[in-house]
């Protein structure tokens, strides 16, 4: 028997029976409730026992399955400018380029990728702030020729839902809204900065980030209750896909034209297999503008995949970049003081 199964299945099912841990890992993907009690509203909504459900998200917290469960913000609502950044590095200068861009506070996301371009990273920073001045800043201090930003034009899916049986992505489309700008006071800054943080696994964990941060429980959840759908555009739970024994995870880029984008991007946001979907801007010498990130148990998979969504939108130029390296991953914070931080260091020069 393979042993990766046995140990996945040990940390997966844990307290509650394999169905019904499944059904619990895609409750807490898709929607995790803004409420006092919200394990136990969860618990309620699938017909469980409130102590079980505590015990399992315990578990996979502890097991490192669970990653964590907070607020996803939209950085479009909160005076934030954001790209996905690609460059191009000479393999002997990634360790000392990576470092760089790692020490960033708000770059979550750096992979090596096989490509020309194998240096891809998520940025987002303050729009008084500059996102190509931070670039410039990083390029300088990284001792290369240029970061460049791909930037999203069009948004048209945003989620991962991994089963955890089939050890697959099962993510549904769901309709999203055009972010709207609100104004954002001190004291928002510091609800957001409490609704982002990680939850603790508690029966009341909404009143323990309440305290952390200053605020009341009752603040707290009606802000993110007001804002949910918009500014806080979801509140879930993610989980640690290679530890559930997903492999396969591909960068899929299409070169059409902008004016299929529409068209084709809701194609391929229609496949379960497919968790983000973006139109974005060119670059030099890279002119795919289409993007799907495909999930699988290995990069054959994800190939198949690929090749099979290129018959259904009948578009034969696409690449599949599969990542080497991961050199950083987490959750998008907002609000940073640290970020100021970085940001006043280098330009007080």
């Amino acid at each position: 028997m393979n042993l990766e199964v046995v140990a996945t299945a040990a940390e997966t099912h844990g307290v509650l029976p394999a169905g019904q841990a499944n059904a619990l890992a895609h409750a807490v993907q898709h929607a995790f409730p803004i409420t006092a009690e919200p394990f136990g509203a969860l618990a309620d909504s699938l017909g469980l026992p409130r102590d079980a459900v505590l015990a399992q998200l315990k578990h996979w917290s502890d097991s490192g399955l669970l990653r964590e469960i907070s607020a996803v913000l939209e950085g479009a609502c909160l005076g934030y400018d954001s790209a996905l950044v690609a460059g191009m590095i000479r393999p002997a200068d990634v360790e000392s380029v990576a470092a760089v861009i790692n020490a960033h506070p708000t770059v979550t996301h750096n992979y090596i990728r096989r490509h020309d371009y194998n240096l891809w990273f998520t940025i987002a920073v303050p729009t008084d702030q500059g996102l190509e001045h931070h670039l410039q800043l990083l390029a300088r201090e990284a001792d290369v020729d240029a970061f460049y930003p791909l930037r999203r034009t069009s948004t048209f899916k945003v989620g991962v839902n991994f089963d955890l049986l089939t050890r697959k992505s099962r993510t549904e489309q769901v309709e999203l809204s055009t972010p709207v700008p609100i104004t954002v006071s001190d004291r928002d800054k510091v609800l957001f900065r409490a609704l982002q943080s990680p939850l603790h696994i508690t029966e009341r964990p909404f009143a323990e980030s309440a305290k952390k941060f200053g605020v009341t429980e009752d603040e707290l959840i009606a802000h993110g209750q007001r804002h949910a759908g918009g500014a806080v555009r979801r509140f879930v739970g993610t989980l640690r896909h290679r530890k559930l024994g997903v492999r396969g995870n591909g960068m899929g880029v299409w070169n059409v034209p902008e004016s299929e984008h529409a068209h084709l991007g809701a194609i391929l946001a229609h496949a379960p297999e497919v968790s983000h979907c973006y139109a974005r801007n060119s670059i030099p010498g890279f002119e795919y503008t289409l993007y799907s990130m495909l999930h699988g148990p290995s990069e054959d998979a994800c190939l198949r995949i690929a090749e099979r969504l290129a018959g259904e939108i009948a578009v034969s130029d696409y690449l599949v970049l599969f990542s080497t390296e991961e050199l950083k991953k987490c959750r998008l914070r907002y609000f940073l003081p640290e970020l100021d931080a970085w940001y006043s260091a280098r330009n007080s020069a």
